[in-house]
């Protein structure tokens, strides 16, 4: 499956929890076991805001300018 410029890290579609998308990053770069997945993947979309696109959004969620999705 090749990468796109939309999708560099070859997600896919799917909508993840803040959990699993943790867990995925984890599995594809590694990460200090000291922290967990919630917290690795908040860094993250720290930094990558584009892929908050897929984390699903709680009833209460309050978009964010940054994300270009919501």
């Amino acid at each position: 499956m090749a990468k796109s410029d939309k999708d560099p890290l070859n997600l896919g579609q799917r909508l993840y929890t803040i959990e699993e998308f943790g867990s995925v990053l984890r599995n594809k770069f590694g990460g200090n076991n000291y922290i967990s997945n919630v917290i690795l993947a908040e860094i993250f979309l720290a930094k990558q805001p584009i892929y908050s696109c897929k984390i699903k959004k709680p009833k209460n969620h309050i978009s964010q300018k940054s994300c270009g999705c919501c």
